[in-house]
């Protein structure tokens, strides 16, 4: 009767340990990864969702402006010097408006921002603070004349004579409001007797720059430098929304219905739509951490990536640490895969490929813009040798950065940076006759945002709720063994030769043997 029973605990054990152990090593890690995927993946059910389409705190976007100190200097061939002023931030809200569905997992949508001043956060500065600056849609304007005709260059400048004929153009700057040089706008005339002004115009109204917005009168323009930014929508985008593989959630497929950027020409490499809109990634495997995350980047037309560099803490939560490298911005002989973002035929003696750190934007923005990271951060020496003061790269300041919570792949806090240049050069004509040609910095802003306090909270309690799943599928596995190893003893002592009809508890507790007398006879 004991071996019945035995051998059927022994068998009951034995299939609970088996059940433990598929549990343990598939049943709960699927259960808990399916539940994950569930709340992440961009479907009107999901946790996910609703934060995604409309993000319930607004970034901080942060504008540091840098004022030109040596005017009259430069003008007569010095080296400039510049002070930083900022940053002024604003509340930079975000909202998606979802336009449908594709049969291949797709979510298509369009990207509103809206952009308001945090007079707070920026004070003791305000929105009135007068600074010197680049004259940057001037030299944007000469050295896109200068690229196509040069000899143009001394009969358009009277055109721009009269179209900044409020600021008495004299020279290759511009003393404004940071308000209009922001937001608001700089006037620009387009009435005036010279015909060239008639051009310039022309060649606005039908390029239309998104720096530029008519006036209501038809009189001119506003230039400025991101009130276009409030002004429309971005996209379409059409992303992965992660239910079919949560590994592809958050992949750009196309952008504006392109799935290719040709604005770098036909090279793979530069042209390839690549990774996330960075505000949403997949899941991280801790047993394949990917050495390089991607996200596409539409104002400079072109994916970009951030190379993995720890594994950390922040707010008492696990965190990847990503950061931009300078492999991103690299030269064609530090990275050659770079070399289709060099703009081509600059000229009959230059491969249009530029110096470490920096990135042309003409084929993006049709405009000569050139970006960096602040104070040309991870870039040529060469460019910084162009200023007398005022230029000063620090890591900690001017990098970016993403911190990655890896089961969900929800970004903890993250930190994008980018500085715009525009080349001031040394041309035939009054205002710039005597200036140093070299890149000069106009300004560079900071994209932030880090989970506020209660989704801090309920991430956590995801978290402990995955722990303590874990910890039950171990602890379920330990009784499952610890039950089958006491069935098997008890198997063994009920069928073994010499153990059957023993009393097991005696047997144990005392010997039967002590000097010749047996202990067990009454």
């Amino acid at each position: 009767m004991l071996g019945k029973r035995s051998r059927l605990f022994f068998g009951i054990s034995l299939g609970a340990l088996i059940i433990s152990i598929i549990l343990a090593f598939w049943g709960f890690p699927k259960i808990i990864s399916n539940q994950i995927q569930k709340n992440i993946q961009l479907e009107n059910t999901s946790m996910m969702y609703e934060k995604w389409r409309k993000i319930p705190m607004p970034l901080t976007f942060k504008i540091t402006i840098f004022n030109v100190t040596n005017v009259d200097e430069i003008n007569n061939g010095r080296k400039p010097k510049l002070q930083e002023i900022g940053p002024f931030v604003y509340r930079e809200y975000r909202e998606r408006n979802v336009l449908g569905y594709g049969s291949n997992d797709t979510i298509r949508y369009m990207l509103k921002k809206t952009f308001i001043f945090d007079a707070e956060a920026s004070a003791p500065l305000t929105e009135d603070e007068v600074v010197t600056v680049i004259n940057f849609s001037y030299m944007a304007a000469l050295l896109t004349i200068n690229d196509m005709m040069p000899t143009l260059i001394p009969t358009m400048n009277m055109g721009f004579e009269e179209m900044y004929s409020q600021f008495g153009l004299k020279d290759p700057f511009l003393t404004v409001k940071a308000r209009d040089l922001l937001f608001d706008g700089v006037f620009l005339n387009c009435k005036g007797n010279q015909s060239s002004l008639g051009l310039i115009c022309s060649q606005i109204s039908s390029t239309s720059p998104p720096t530029m917005r008519p006036t209501e009168d038809g009189n001119g323009f506003y230039f400025s430098m991101f009130s276009h930014l409030n002004r429309t929508e971005t996209g379409p985008y059409n992303m992965v929304r992660g239910i079919d593989n949560v590994k592809d959630l958050g992949h750009i497929l196309s952008y504006k219905e392109k799935t290719f950027m040709n604005h770098w020409g036909s090279d793979p490499y530069c042209g390839k739509l690549n990774g996330s809109d960075g505000s949403i990634f997949p899941p991280i495997d801790e047993n394949n951490v990917p050495k390089r995350l991607y996200t596409f980047q539409p104002d400079i037309c072109r994916s970009i990536h951030v190379d993995f560099v720890e594994k950390t803490s922040i707010f008492n939560i696990t965190a990847y640490h990503y950061e931009l490298s300078e492999s991103a911005f690299a030269s064609k002989s530090a990275n050659p895969n770079n070399k289709c973002y060099c703009k081509k035929n600059w000229s009959g003696s230059h491969d249009g490929c530029l110096l470490m750190g920096v990135l042309n934007l003409m084929p993006c923005q049709q405009a000569p813009a050139i970006a960096s990271l602040p104070h040309f951060y991870l870039a040529s020496e060469e460019l910084l040798e162009f200023f007398a003061e005022g230029i000063k790269p620090d890591k900690d300041k001017h990098k970016t950065y993403i911190l990655l919570e890896p089961n969900t792949g929800a970004v903890l806090k993250g930190v994008q940076r980018l500085q715009f240049n525009v080349e001031l050069r040394q041309m035939k004509i009054p205002q710039l006759q005597k200036v140093p040609t070299g890149l000069f910095p106009m300004l560079w802003i900071e994209e932030s945002a880090e989970v506020p306090t209660s989704i801090q909270d309920e991430l956590r309690q995801s978290l402990n709720l995955i722990g303590y799943a874990n910890t039950t599928r171990w602890v379920i596995l330990a009784l499952a063994i610890i039950a089958a190893v006491i069935s098997t003893i008890i198997v063994a002592r009920a069928t073994l030769p010499g153990w059957a009809g023993r009393n097991s508890v005696s047997f144990i507790l005392r010997p039967t043997n002590v000097n010749g007398i047996d202990l067990n006879k009454g």
